[in-house]
């Protein structure tokens, strides 16, 4: 009995550390897989960021030598009003109604299960009535509020609002497959169709000065709306393609992630009713993020586009001049469209993946994923202020030549180059508030969301009457110099 007692023990004692030695590799294994989606993740970050600013720096390039061409042979007003008041109609609308739901969802797993991801694309859905809202209000206002153009615009006008109106709630329609395709990372349909959507607009610009020079509004606002279907059809159809022909296979459409999308048609990226409850049901989490970035949403925008507002409302500005302000404030802020916002759109989807959202360092589970944000956190302020510096040193002393040879005399002249040295100061302080602003937006608390957004409202206050006081003092200039200094506050509270 002793002998049978002792080898019993012996055997469970083997079993036992069998056991424990399997239990041992199972850690490691799932370990192992964890450190791999992290280093798939940021690897498709950093390939994302590649194919956005090779993108944006062609199309910025294709625009760069288009607008010289459109400068020639187009009025100031009606750049002003194309390139100024149109656009920030859209980019208003846009902002307000995607930008928070983009926000609070592009944190989902793509390890999720299917019915979680119900929940969240219902709550993406939620841009669409949001666009719908805002297009109707902001129209209004457009159209009856703000200063009329000159004469031979006036008719345009009217119609030109809906159709951008109309465009953008179209855009909106897309969300859902655009948030798949950033979370599963199919990096380079996005970025082939956003470029489509750029291309076209700009394209359609080019075809009415050639063609249709007393239409050029309309025929660019008609081209707007098409552009905005074709971008939205586009996501549709190449989503139907993936699902129906490689629906478990996503390496053929260049996904860096081992887990297999939860769809199995089109129909499953439109809201859906709960398998269980059978109501439309919103993810709680995300929803609550939402709304806080919603009210957020509002100060950041008057803050980013303060001086925008400032021109279009209170009249600073005539349309010629807002024409003028336009075409210099896009060269100086070139750096900010096509490097700095594809780093800043993939750091803050890399930073909400990596960083548990309200959990101080020290409490953070992943000291991988932890030394990973502080890596890569370090390297991305680095990188974007030595860009910001040398554009502001290069920049200060070549803006007069660069105008001069784009825009001719008239666009150097009469304070041109004087903006376009104050637009270099403000791109090096847009290098830095970029990259901290994405840290801080992944890693609040819901409670510091919102103080967050009571401080932007302070902040937006001081803004604007900065803004006021000197455009009044030193003309376009000063509508520069306050941005700087507001984007130097931001970057103290991030910090």
């Amino acid at each position: 009995m002793t002998v049978k007692t002792s080898d019993t023990k012996t055997a469970q004692s083997d079993h036992d550390k069998n056991a424990k030695s399997e239990k041992s590799k199972s850690d490691l294994n799932a370990g192992g897989r964890k450190g791999e989606e992290s280093d798939a993740l940021g690897s498709g970050c950093v390939k994302s960021t590649a194919y956005n600013i090779v993108t944006q720096v062609s199309l910025r390039i294709i625009t760069f030598l288009l607008n010289a061409f459109v400068l020639h042979r187009v009025d100031r007003e009606v750049l002003g009003l194309i390139n100024l008041r149109l656009t920030l109609l859209a980019d208003t609308i846009i902002f307000l109604s995607r930008e928070a739901f983009r926000l609070a969802c592009q944190g989902h797993s793509s390890s999720s299960h299917r019915k979680d991801w119900i929940s969240v694309l219902n709550l993406i859905w939620l841009s669409v009535p949001v666009s719908l809202l805002c297009s109707a209000i902001f129209s209004w206002i457009w159209i009856n509020l703000l200063s009329p153009p000159s004469q031979n615009l006036i008719d345009q006008y009217p119609s030109s609002v809906i159709l951008v109106s109309a465009g953008v709630v179209i855009q909106m329609v897309a969300e859902s497959p655009s948030l798949v395709a950033q979370v599963f990372q199919f990096i380079r349909l996005r970025v082939i169709l956003e470029f489509l959507f750029m291309a076209v607009k700009l394209f359609v610009l080019v075809y009415a000065v050639i063609f249709a020079p007393k239409n050029v509004v309309q025929v660019w606002a008609y081209g707007y709306l098409a552009s905005s279907l074709l971008y939205t059809c586009l996501f549709y159809i190449c989503f139907a393609l993936v699902l129906k022909f490689s629906p478990k296979t996503r390496s053929n459409a260049n996904c860096s992630h081992n887990s297999d999308m939860p769809f199995t048609s089109i129909q499953d990226l439109l809201p859906r009713r709960d398998e269980k409850s059978g109501s439309f049901t919103i993810h709680a989490k995300y929803r609550e993020v939402a709304v806080s970035f919603l009210r957020q949403g509002v100060m950041k925008q008057l803050l980013t586009e303060g001086e925008r507002y400032l021109m279009t409302f209170l009249n600073l500005l005539t349309l010629s001049q807002q024409g003028t302000y336009d075409v210099v404030s896009n060269l100086g802020s070139l750096a900010c469209r096509f490097i700095f916002r594809p780093v800043e759109d993939n750091a803050y989807f890399f930073f909400s993946q990596q960083w548990d959202r309200g959990v101080t360092w020290a409490k953070q589970e992943n000291h991988d994923k932890r030394e990973n944000v502080r890596v890569g956190l370090h390297r991305l302020l680095r990188l974007s202020l030595l860009f910001g510096l040398i554009i502001l040193i290069f920049g200060y002393s070549y803006s007069d030549l660069l105008l001069t040879l784009y825009g001719g005399y008239g666009l150097a002249g009469n304070g041109g180059t004087s903006l376009l040295r104050a637009q270099c100061l403000l791109v090096a302080c847009y290098a830095v508030n970029g990259i901290t602003e994405c840290f801080a937006r992944s890693a609040m608390t819901q409670h510091q969301i919102d103080r967050f957004n009571l401080q932007l409202v302070y902040l937006s206050c001081v803004y604007l009457g900065l803004t006021w006081v000197l455009t009044l003092a030193v003309g376009p200039v000063g509508i520069v110099l306050a941005n700087a200094a507001n984007i130097g506050i931001r970057i103290g509270i991030s910090v």
